[in-house]
């Protein structure tokens, strides 16, 4: 049997390119898997860091800190939801009607309605809306404080702006035939003035009475 050099030589040459072939790829394998190896144990690192970074910040204040902060925030936030509720629960606002002069209502000092004031009343019942609407009668004055003769009936403008109040009511409810059950009588004093009590034309305008609907 012949043997060629050149055959031998080509063969083992062959073999040689296989087997270098195989230790490349071995070689990429085993780099993918220290590859892998390498970021799982970054990883594990970034958890080790954070558990230790947690760990500090208890040490230092610093977690109770930031959960006072959290539950801070939430408290706004559950009190902001609150007033949101408490708006649309809200009632509805009354829809003014009338004002008058107490002075174009009643007697000088008293809470007695005239001839001219109850024209006036009349007036204002035909400008209010039909059907079941809460009708609010509300008494306003100056503050000017009374003197001696009206103080038996009426010791402040507190009681004097309730009495114009209520006797405003009880003309509507007598004269007018509106239902008692439908007013209500709310007394103000001088707590909300529209103009100055400095002078005298602004302390006629807070004297008054004002009619209004919901």
């Amino acid at each position: 049997m012949r043997f060629f050099p050149g055959l031998i030589f080509a063969a083992v040459l062959l073999s040689g390119c296989a087997s270098q072939r195989e230790l490349i790829e071995e070689q990429r394998t085993a780099l993918e898997e220290l590859a892998d190896a390498n970021s799982r144990l970054e990883i594990e690192i970034a958890v080790l860091q954070d558990s230790l970074q947690f760990i500090d910040d208890i040490d230092t204040g610093r977690y109770y800190r930031d959960r006072r902060i959290l539950e801070q925030r939430i408290n706004k936030l559950e009190f902001d939801l609150a007033v949101i509720r408490d708006s649309s629960d809200a009632e509805v606002p009354y829809t003014e009607v009338a004002v008058f002069s107490a002075d174009d209502l009643f007697e000088p000092a008293t809470a007695n309605l005239t001839t001219a004031g109850a024209r006036r009343l009349a007036d204002a019942v035909d400008l209010l809306p039909a059907g079941t609407r809460t009708i609010r009668v509300e008494g306003h004055a100056d503050t000017v404080p009374l003197g001696p003769g009206m103080r038996d009936r009426f010791p402040t403008n507190w009681e004097l702006s309730a009495g114009r109040a209520a006797a405003v009511a009880r003309h509507l409810i007598d004269e007018h035939g509106l239902a008692a059950e439908l007013i209500e009588v709310v007394a103000f004093s001088d707590t909300r003035p529209i103009a100055s009590n400095a002078t005298a034309e602004g302390r006629r305008q807070n004297r008054r009475v004002r009619i209004a609907v919901q």
